[in-house]
């Protein structure tokens, strides 16, 4: 049995865990913001509404919540590793072939389809991570690898500097064969989890849903609290390249200098909540609750730059995100290293990553409900951008309150 007083530092073995699984989510992430930047050309192209595109991005996440049904049971039989690299070589291959969508319908498919491996990646990986790892880094690296979702979202704000004004979006989802990069390298570089490895003589698909049987209590709680972490990070995310556009009429290069900002900072905010959980006495769910406090208070700013005078306003709106990414970021550092301490390891890879991807579902609204919102307002998006921020921070902080902490917790494969 793996001992919780084994070394306390990482390992090249480790380090290459590390990377490994931070590269994957990121490139992961990657593809699906690819899309955010150019919601409105995409709708100019297939000649509809905005909000037919906005759905597809409930599509994508609604069939996630399906890809982690099929993934997790596999990761938890047949291990992490290749869970990981099998769901990575999906996702990439769906996605690079939206840039020759035919037809809005085609899109549409072709979406969904991504929408599915992506399903599998984030609990595999974070499984394999946190099992992977001394005790004393969990906190920090859950902050880095969750730092990778923002991470795709930079380098796909890059892409749409550099590519979009030129070329047009189709030529954007060329890029998205990148998480093949990821799967050379998990290949070559990492070794499947050592607590997986444990219990692995063991495993079946009978076995990790009778665990899950076992845990509905916990399984139930997760997937409310993730239904709330990604309500904060898709209320604030996915509609803010299109606020800066429609609204704010700032131009291409502009609204991509501020998204590459706001996601370094994002970045930042992720490494530096987790180390703040692992050393001081706030623990994971106390950390996360000051985090989503702090965004509360900055929100009207946020939403709301020119309130400042227009002299101002591109500085606000320049400033505002950043700060709100970093705190978004910052809370969302949390969810990875909590549900895999709290979830047992024969259902390590399903437990998370299903209540991830439930809450990644029913969050997929988010973009609608501000453009549907918004259109009470004149299409103004402040309004419903704000509105919806001041519901989720609080209620998602009380979940948090309601749960226990789950700092140092043993990752051993002990019979659920």
């Amino acid at each position: 049995m793996r001992s919780d007083t084994a070394r306390q530092h990482i390992t090249r073995s480790q380090a290459h865990t590390i990377v490994a699984t931070y590269l994957g989510w990121s490139l992961d992430a990657f593809d699906f913001f690819l899309i955010t930047f150019v919601m409105l050309a995409i709708a100019k192209t297939f000649n509809v509404a905005l909000v037919v595109i906005t759905l597809s991005i409930t599509l994508t996440l609604t069939m996630r919540f399906l890809g982690s049904l099929f993934f997790g049971p596999v990761g938890d039989k047949y291990g992490r590793k290749i869970t990981m690299i099998i769901s990575l070589m999906f996702l990439a291959f769906f996605d690079t072939l939206v840039a020759f969508s035919p037809t809005i319908t085609i899109f549409l498919i072709l979406r969904a389809l991504y929408g599915f491996g992506m399903g599998g990646e984030w609990g595999s990986g974070f499984a394999l991570a946190m099992e992977s790892l001394p005790t004393k880094a969990r906190g920090w690296v859950s902050g880095l690898i969750q730092g990778g979702y923002p991470t795709g979202y930079l380098l796909a704000a890059i892409v749409y500097l550099f590519v979009y004004p030129k070329y047009g979006w189709r030529p954007m989802f060329y890029f998205a064969a990148l998480p093949a990069i990821a799967v050379i390298y998990i290949m070559i570089t990492t070794r499947e989890s050592p607590v997986y490895n444990e219990f692995k003589e063991r495993a079946s698909f009978r076995q990790t849903f009778k665990t899950i049987g076992k845990h509905w209590k916990l399984f139930i709680y997760l997937s409310i609290l993730l239904v709330g972490m990604n309500f904060v990070s898709h209320s604030t995310q996915d509609l803010y390249p299109t606020f800066l556009e429609h609204q704010l009429h700032f131009s291409t290069t502009y609204v991509a200098s501020i998204a590459i900002a706001y996601n370094a900072a994002a970045i930042v905010g992720g490494v530096i909540s987790g180390i703040i959980s692992q050393n001081t006495r706030l623990g994971r769910k106390w950390n996360a609750i000051a985090f989503l406090i702090v965004g509360i208070a900055i929100s009207p700013l946020w939403a709301f730059p020119e309130l400042f005078g227009r002299s101002s306003i591109i500085y606000i709106a320049f400033l505002a995100p950043i700060i709100m990414q970093f705190i978004v970021q910052g809370a969302w550092a949390m969810p990875g290293v909590y549900m895999n301490e709290r979830s047992p390891a024969e259902a390590r890879a399903t437990i998370p990553g299903v209540a991830y991807m439930i809450g990644v579902m029913v969050a997929s609204t988010a973009s609608t409900i501000e453009v549907l919102v918004s259109t009470m307002f004149h299409d103004n998006y402040s309004y419903s951008m704000l509105l919806l921020v001041l519901i989720v921070f609080p209620v998602t902080a009380l979940i948090w309150f309601l749960g226990k902490e789950s700092k140092d917790a043993k990752l051993d494969a002990t019979p659920a």
